[in-house]
């Protein structure tokens, strides 16, 4: 098709207008048809793997704020009748709640982490902010502590709740 427009004259190189007009429309055409081809190739492809701007995007807008409030209030009531294994598991999971939501909104995905690791992650991704980092590892090894099956003094349950507190309000003022 193109051979023939060249062999009966059309589509010439000349120096008339209607000669710069002819190949200006040819030009526009092209463009036209190599974007709705582009357009049409791109919706039929699947979505690129892995982290996209656009998922991110997506991802800070679903992160509801998670009130770790009702998890310090039953810590601090399992405290205050003795069950002090409930009131440090009860406050790392706040702890690791709250951590968990300070990830999302970073980027990261804290799956299988502990609040050590999520710690580590966020305050290496934070400079300059105050270092969560000793916290979290001594709740982390309290945390260890109960899993091993030994016992916690009321004073190392009382530090776990107070730790669930401050990291509640670094977030919340984050």
């Amino acid at each position: 098709m193109i051979t023939s427009l060249l062999r009966s004259g059309y589509l010439q190189t000349g120096v008339g207008i209607s000669d710069l007009v002819e190949w200006f429309v040819a030009s526009v055409a092209l463009v036209v048809v190599v974007t709705l081809l582009y357009v049409y190739v791109l919706g039929r492809s699947p979505p690129p793997e892995g982290l996209t701007e656009a998922k991110l995007e997506m991802q800070e807008q679903q992160i509801v704020a998670i009130d770790v409030s009702p998890i310090i209030s039953e810590a601090n009531l399992a405290l205050s009748k003795g069950d002090l294994r409930q009131a440090v598991e009860l406050s790392v999971r706040a702890v690791s709640l709250t951590l968990s939501q300070i990830l999302r909104a970073k980027g990261a995905d804290p799956a299988n982490m502990n609040v050590s690791d999520m710690a580590y992650i966020i305050q290496s991704r934070s400079p300059g902010s105050p270092d969560i980092t000793q916290p979290a590892y001594q709740l982390n090894l309290l945390h260890l502590k109960i899993e091993r099956g030994e016992s916690v003094t009321p004073q190392e349950a009382e530090w776990s709740l107070n730790t669930a507190s401050w990291f509640a309000r670094l977030e919340s003022n984050a």
